[in-house]
């Protein structure tokens, strides 16, 4: 009986690894946007703002971070783009 249910747990953990086979890479991963104003401020905390292409509306500091393009609300931006 454990050793059915350990291969059921292989295989069912198995599984979604080969699910990520064929999925789209970005072109370039090094842009970030920033969703939450403490995920901005740690970005601009690390120095890597230059590397910010977009924030949400609850990114308000840095000031510097009001300048990127706002992408709305973080509890209603679509998963799906």
């Amino acid at each position: 009986m454990a050793l059915g249910a350990t291969m059921c747990l292989c295989v069912a953990f198995a599984l979604p690894a080969r699910a990520a086979e064929g999925a789209e890479v970005f072109a370039d991963p090094s842009k970030i946007a920033a969703i939450g104003g403490s995920i901005t401020e740690i970005v601009f905390a690390l120095g890597e703002q230059d590397r910010l292409v977009a924030r949400d509306s609850t990114s308000r500091y840095p000031e510097a971070a009001l300048k990127l393009p706002d992408v709305g609300y973080m509890r209603q931006l679509s998963p799906e783009g």
